[in-house]
């Protein structure tokens, strides 16, 4: 669900910003839900964040990059019910 702005309308020099989660086709509030003190929506851009694409996920997710940055990736055997490391190292148990 959305996240919408709106500002108390209660005459302070700071305007006072809230959040509140709604549907899309919900009606606008004009009451603080918990204070009962006039709110009016905000309306500005949504903030959106791109930087998603293809070629930069398969980047993140290669195996080289798994690897330096620590991960593994087990995979399940088909024949059998088991999973085998295919990238990355495995890390040898201490005995204590």
């Amino acid at each position: 669900m959305p996240v919408f702005q709106y500002v108390v309308l209660n005459g302070k020099t700071t305007p006072e910003l809230i959040e509140i989660e709604q549907a899309i086709g919900d009606k606008a509030l004009d009451q603080h839900p918990v204070t009962g003190e006039p709110i009016k929506r905000v309306m500005h851009s949504p903030s959106l964040t791109l930087n998603h694409s293809s070629g930069n996920e398969s980047k993140i997710l290669s195996h080289d990059n798994l690897v330096k940055n620590g991960f593994s990736i087990f995979e399940k055997d088909s024949s059998a019910d088991f999973y085998t490391q295919t990238v990355g190292q495995s890390k040898a148990k201490k005995d204590s």
